[in-house]
């Protein structure tokens, strides 16, 4: 078994497609290939993963992807639409999602960005890039130890520190916060100052999950309250993926004056 192998972990009965990462002795590190998820498990637990199994999970990603593709808005110059950075922990995912939001028309910077390091650069990014939303995403695990300590998820806690910075520059009027990952404490990121979290129900979701919520928020009106609920639609786990609170969309309408001589 080889760096970059697709493999399933044997005891996994959800068959998620994993990446080989890394081997260390008899240690192997995964990631999903579309699913937000990094774990650390024995290589002699792991086979490659079939051909089918591949073909299957790719065929979902795509038709993902095209779902909200095709809802693009129409391009013209009556609107304007909120601007996205999103701060992701993987690479891989963070260009798909940068490919969707191009692909709809949303503007996005974004940056790859270990989770550790997260907190102490989110203030400064704030700053410099003004941006109306702000997504905090990349890998989470729940050992399913204890729903409520954060010590039992790899990297909520980071999640949280990140957001709690970014709130004490920015409150929620002026930024709208999507914060999360697989098998993330929902609860504790909603109470640190984010808007919408993953995952209320600790379980994986999808790459695409946190940015089709960024693209809701970028795409409603100021002066609408965001409809989750017509966002959770294409998240195949709904609102066990995904929750949130009341929260205003940061879309605007161009407003002029007929015959202005400006």
């Amino acid at each position: 078994m080889n760096i970059g192998n697709l493999v399933i972990h044997k005891d996994d009965y959800k068959k998620i497609v994993y990446v080989l990462d890394k081997i260390v002795d008899d240690k192997a590190y995964i990631s999903g290939l579309n699913y937000r998820i990094r774990r650390v498990v024995k290589l002699a637990d792991l086979e490659l993963a079939p051909a089918e199994l591949i073909e299957n999970e790719n065929k979902y990603t795509n038709e993902y992807y095209s779902n909200i593709a095709n809802t693009r808005h129409r391009n013209n110059k009556s609107y304007l639409l909120g601007r996205v950075l999103h701060l992701d922990g993987d690479k891989k995912y963070l260009y798909k999602c940068l490919d969707l939001y191009k692909a709809i028309g949303v503007y996005a910077n974004g940056l790859e960005l270990e989770e550790k390091l997260m907190p102490e650069k989110i203030q400064d990014l704030l700053i410099r890039l003004n941006p109306d939303i702000l997504v905090i995403t990349g890998h989470d695990v729940y050992n399913q130890k204890g729903i409520k300590d954060l010590n039992n998820y790899t990297n909520t806690s980071y999640f949280i520190e990140t957001v709690k910075k970014a709130r004490q520059i920015r409150g929620k009027s002026d930024l709208v916060i999507i914060a999360g990952a697989c098998q993330s404490n929902f609860e504790a990121l909603i109470a640190s100052g984010a808007d919408f979290a993953s995952s209320p129900k600790r379980i994986n979701i999808h790459t695409f999950d946190p940015a089709v919520i960024a693209i809701k928020v970028a795409s409603t009106s100021i002066s609408k309250i965001v409809n989750l609920s017509d966002a959770l639609r294409y998240i195949s786990n709904g609102e066990a993926a995904f929750g949130g609170l009341e929260t205003y969309g940061k879309m605007r309408l161009f407003v002029w004056l007929r015959g202005s001589i400006w």
